[in-house]
């Protein structure tokens, strides 16, 4: 997360034994420096750590509940356990086998995989689908664990504490969102945390000696590194995720590929595993990209086919759909709407009273209406932060098919008028789906086949020309030319369409 670092002096002195405050700072510095230092587990050198072990581990046991609920699980049992396998085997011949190893496969189609302090590992679905080995997710892994054995973010956190900083861990959205949702704080903050080109490079090299260790063929992490290249290559930037905060592709490959060479030279290569079609037979089935069960949007229209319901939002606004929210905002960020599950506890009018009873809310007026034929309650309020600025805000509170739903439309005092309309407007259009078209939408999902002897891509693809997968991608998710030629019985990914309305 980027940080504007900034120093506070302050000159402390009496009319009869004045300090000279500049002379005394470094020293200060240095007994908070001494007294606060631990020997890096990964290097052995002495390093500033205002944050023990103990408390890294708490973070990441309070974050991972959080994260759960931000994003989601992949509800496939068999999968979470062969990750749990995986990384259970790199965790225990790294510099810090002790830590409570937790490695999950969360429920998001971008390629990502990150960690959080105290031995906790995430995959997205997006990043395992183009995975295709074993010793490739090791790979990842790896460099994942190298995160955590050489405490990158608890430095990070410290030189923040030190400076005092704080680590600024709010929601990802904005302060106003904090007073109105039930958003998990701490855990989406952390993944915010960006790491220096020294850091990154080191857990690289920390991931091909643990793949290496476990033995795996190091050789697959330089190789899975080719699809972000391609990735980028293809979409001429980078793409906004596991790139966003490393270096470039071209420099971890000849980097990733010499380390691996100095590994290899000791030992015999066939000996080390791969592992390709164990791995790709467990991918069978998994969701590819957006899952439309849980909400997509269509001419003006976010549709959830999962809860039954639909919204019209703004035209031209940008969405942003996860687990535990539903964003709508302004392209300029001049405005948002808000939609969360409240807790089911509380009546429409209870949730909405004792929102603004809470520190720096008031609300301002409300009222029980009737939103297509639901209960719920329509309230107005006025949000002072910290900054004190004045954030005016309208709030639906509907009672919906078991659920209690919260929308929030917001915008700075000063341009709330411009949009109380639109926001208004936006957070009671809120209704249930009866089209059996939007309720049956099923997603995209890989599908695992053989090829026949001197069969191509291209061929293959051919099979399944309603597919919304073209062939290009369908090779860079295989990493095969298109029309290449293949051996009889070699396993090739491809994408079966779900059903969308119209198809």
């Amino acid at each position: 997360m980027d940080q504007t670092e900034k120093r506070r002096h302050r000159m402390i002195g009496t009319a009869r034994n004045r300090v000279n405050f500049p002379l005394l700072f470094p020293l200060l510095i240095f007994l908070l420096f001494v007294s606060s230092c631990a020997r890096n587990p990964v290097t052995g050198k002495r390093e500033i750590a205002l944050i023990s072990e103990s408390q890294e581990i708490a973070y990441g046991k309070e974050a991972h509940p959080e994260i759960l609920a931000q994003f989601g699980q992949v509800e496939d049992k068999q999968l979470q356990s062969y990750v749990q396998r995986v990384g259970n085997e790199l965790a225990k011949i790294s510099h810090r086998p002790d830590l409570p190893w937790t490695f999950t496969v969360v429920d998001v189609p971008v390629v990502n995989a990150f960690a959080l302090p105290g031995g906790y590992i995430y995959f997205t679905r997006g990043i395992l689908a183009y995975m295709n080995s074993e010793a490739e997710l090791a790979g990842v892994m790896g460099h994942e664990i190298g995160h955590v054995t050489a405490r990158h973010a608890v430095s990070q956190m410290s030189r923040a504490q030190l400076l005092g900083l704080g680590l600024g861990l709010g929601s990802i959205f904005s302060p106003t969102f904090r007073s109105l949702s039930d958003i998990a704080q701490l855990g989406v903050g952390l993944l915010f945390l960006k790491y220096g080109r020294e850091d990154e490079e080191q857990s690289d090299e920390l991931g091909v000696e643990y793949m290496f260790k476990a033995g795996y063929d190091p050789r697959e992490m330089s190789n899975f590194f080719q699809v972000f290249q391609s990735m980028q290559e293809e979409s001429g930037e980078a793409v906004p995720s596991w790139l966003s905060s490393h270096p470039s592709p071209p420099d971890r490959i000849e980097a990733t590929a010499a380390l691996a060479k100095k590994y290899l030279a000791s030992v015999d290569a066939s000996s080390l595993k791969v592992n390709r079609p164990d791995h790709l037979s467990r991918l069978e089935g998994l969701v590819f990209g957006e899952n439309p069960r849980e909400g997509f949007t269509a001419n003006g229209v976010f549709y959830h086919p999962e809860l039954r319901f639909q919204i019209d939002y703004p035209d031209g606004w940008n969405v942003q759909n996860s687990k535990s929210a539903v964003i709508f905002v302004e392209p300029n960020g001049r405005a948002a709407i808000q939609l969360t599950l409240a807790p089911q506890d509380s009546s429409p009018e209870a949730r909405a009273v004792s929102l603004g009873r809470q520190q720096g809310v008031q609300m301002v007026d409300g009222r029980r209406v009737q939103i297509d034929n639901n209960n719920a309650f329509l309230a107005a309020y006025q949000i002072r932060q910290a900054s004190n600025q004045v954030i005016q805000a309208i709030a639906a509170f509907i009672s919906y098919n078991g659920h209690l739903y919260q929308l929030v439309g917001m915008a700075p005092s000063n341009t709330y008028r411009s949009y109380s309309s639109v926001l208004q407007q936006g957070v009671t259009n809120f209704r249930r789906v009866t089209d059996s078209r939007i309720l049956n939408v099923t997603p995209d999902r890989l599908r695992v086949v053989r090829a026949s002897g001197g069969e191509t891509l291209k061929q293959i693809a051919s099979r399944y020309s309603d597919s919304r997968v073209s062939v290009e991608d369908l090779a860079l998710l295989n990493r095969i030319d298109p029309n290449q030629r293949l051996e009889s019985g070699t396993m090739v990914k491809i994408v079966e369409p779900g059903q969308r309305p119209g198809s």
